[in-house]
């Protein structure tokens, strides 16, 4: 998946963890409206902001393309381990509220071979459905982006464009109008409703706060099971486990991105940490204060 460049503000920049941390302070304090691209060596992820705060981060796999939503701090685990090259694009809160959505968008049309006349059915479909999305061209004259924003094309008075998306209402009308100089134009079409979207983003989100990052702790013992990992009480609780005492399945992952499956169990006094055996430790190559990542998969 593509997510198309705003107004370029750095581009393909190494930083050291440090010093982007110190870039995202400032442009929250600045009140910046756009979003920061990570390149990593298995993903890009996209930290997308509106008027200096956080909105939404996605992560997008380089093999696949999938997008997917991610929190803040699993991503900051990522990334200290990991060489960054960093972007960073403005954009208007509109453009940037539209980004967001992608991870729900799906293919409307895939290379249409559109005219002049079919433009108007395919905007139609758009605003009668209420989508949000992106509507690509490729015309003799190179390519851009029309979005979408609940059925409306998004215009801007103040901005022709923003880097690869078309958003003044001059620029927009020449290229639904076709005045370039081909008679057709290859149209791709990534949306989808808008209440869909948000039904999407709320389940996303449910699934990702029951993700909890803890601190790693030795917990070994004679009668103590090689494959149990002990969270505190509370986390248990948390994750609605109707009985407490039980063990149950998780999910670990650890800071390259790993995945291992083990048991859980409530323990006491844990807080922050998560107890692991000597042989668990060994096998996901931890050690005592690494940061790890669990979910329930029941």
């Amino acid at each position: 998946m593509y997510i198309p460049k705003g107004n370029v503000l750095i581009e393909d920049i190494a930083l050291s963890y440090d010093d982007m941390r110190e870039m995202q302070a400032n442009l929250a304090a600045d009140s910046f409206t756009g979003y920061l691209k990570l390149d990593l060596e298995s993903f890009q992820a996209y930290i997308f902001y509106v008027e200096g705060e956080l909105e939404q981060i996605l992560e997008v796999e380089n093999a696949t393309g999938a997008v997917s939503l991610q929190l803040e701090q699993r991503l900051l685990n990522h990334i200290r381990i990991n060489e960054i090259r960093c972007s960073t694009y403005v954009t208007s809160k509109r453009v940037a509220g539209v980004l967001t959505g992608i991870f729900a968008f799906q293919p409307l049309y895939v290379d249409y071979e559109a005219r002049k006349r079919d433009m108007p059915r395919v905007l139609e479909k758009l605003q009668d459905g209420r989508y949000s999305g992106i509507i690509k061209f490729v015309t003799p004259e190179g390519m851009n982006y029309i979005l979408v924003d609940n059925g409306e094309v998004v215009r801007d008075r103040f901005c022709s464009h923003y880097g690869d998306i078309l958003s003044g209402s001059e620029a927009i009308d020449r290229l639904l109008n076709f005045e370039f100089g081909g008679t057709g134009a290859t149209v791709s079409v990534l949306a989808e409703r808008s209440e869909e979207i948000d039904s999407k983003r709320r389940a996303k989100e449910e699934e990702l706060e029951k993700i909890k990052t803890f601190v790693v702790k030795t917990d070994g013992g004679f009668l103590r099971a090689n494959d149990v990992v002990r969270v505190d009480n509370y986390i248990v609780r948390e994750w609605n486990i109707a009985d407490v005492k039980s063990t149950f399945p998780v999910e670990i992952e650890t800071q390259d991105g790993s995945l291992y499956e083990y048991k859980c169990q409530a323990g006491a006094k844990f807080a922050d940490r998560a107890g692991l055996t000597p042989a668990m430790m060994k096998k996901m190559g931890l050690v005592e204060g690494d940061t790890i990542s669990i979910r329930p998969l029941n």
